[in-house]
């Protein structure tokens, strides 16, 4: 399947931008949502989690090859790579299972924005640097099964959203549960202010897996311990995001911040599959670093 099939429209580039998320339907089929639980399963038999408790699991791509599919997923790459460029890999992840709770009441939503201290130490609104998507395996049309709450990014201007949401603020009316089918992922900016979580009154355990992709030159935000992984994986597109550079040195000749053509196969995909005319759209920086490929005959 082609990335190209997956590029972001014109109207959900702007809703992206707007909003702050984006819902995608259909991301995974029913056969690698199936998959996907089983291997939730499969890690927290062997981690002995207990099955009544909330439970996040960090760092998983090496806990199982099925979380594998998800960081070269074309439904959520092709996306991905629309928003974001090709000088990206998958710096955190995780997935959760919120078993039904007994209660509303006092229930601690947790409203946040990603990015920890990046968020807090510029003197401006940050800018986007990383979009993490939730890829949710339970069906979450109905109301009360745990959902996320979305607060819209284009109503967070200029407010003091630590002095507004304290942890168990109850959502105000502008925030929006993601009421999705499971299968369906949703993408969210670093900057999007939302919530954990919210109470399962329903009789299911909602299940949801979260990878975040980011500019290379991010830190990780957990562990990222896909080292055993180096031998096994060959794609380089997968390679990249996956972040198993070559092994240069830090600093001025570090991949991070002076990539070559090489530690970049996303980019020679992107320019195959969707060409340099739509890879444009991402803005003028990216114009400017494309039309260095392009070759002029007077």
């Amino acid at each position: 399947m082609s990335l190209s099939d997956h590029w972001p429209t014109g109207d959900e580039r702007a809703f992206f931008e707007r909003e702050g998320y984006l819902v995608v339907p259909d991301a995974l089929s029913p056969a690698q949502v199936s998959s996907l639980t089983e291997a939730i399963e499969r890690c927290r038999q062997r981690e002995e989690s207990p099955p009544e408790a909330f439970y996040n699991r960090l760092d998983i791509l090496g806990q199982d090859d099925a979380f594998l599919e998800l960081v070269d997923n074309p439904a959520v790459l092709g996306k991905i790579s629309g928003l974001l460029g090709w000088n990206i890999w998958v710096n955190h992840t995780h997935y959760n299972v919120r078993p039904p709770d007994t209660s509303a009441e006092k229930y601690r939503y947790d409203w946040h924005v990603d990015g920890g201290m990046f968020s807090q130490d510029l003197q401006f609104q940050a800018p986007m640097t990383a979009i993490k998507v939730g890829f949710y395996l339970t069906d979450l049309v109905e109301p009360g099964r745990g959902q996320t709450f979305i607060f819209p990014l284009s109503l967070m201007e200029e407010r003091n959203w630590r002095e507004e949401f304290r942890p168990f603020t109850p959502p105000p009316s502008e925030a929006r549960p993601l009421t999705v089918k499971a299968g369906s992922a949703v993408l969210f900016q670093q900057r999007t202010l939302h919530s954990q979580g919210s109470p399962n009154l329903s009789a299911f355990t909602r299940k949801a897996i979260f990878v975040q992709w980011a500019f290379r030159w991010l830190f990780p935000v957990d562990e990222m311990s896909v080292d055993t992984l180096d031998a096994r994986v060959q794609d380089p597109v997968r390679r990249q995001l996956l972040g198993l550079d070559r092994k240069r040195p830090f600093g001025r000749l570090s991949p991070k911040y002076y990539p070559r053509p090489e530690d970049l196969p996303l980019k020679n995909r992107l320019i195959e599959q969707v060409g340099i005319s739509r890879m444009c759209e991402l803005g003028p920086a990216a114009t400017r670093h494309l039309t260095q490929l392009l070759k002029f005959e007077l």
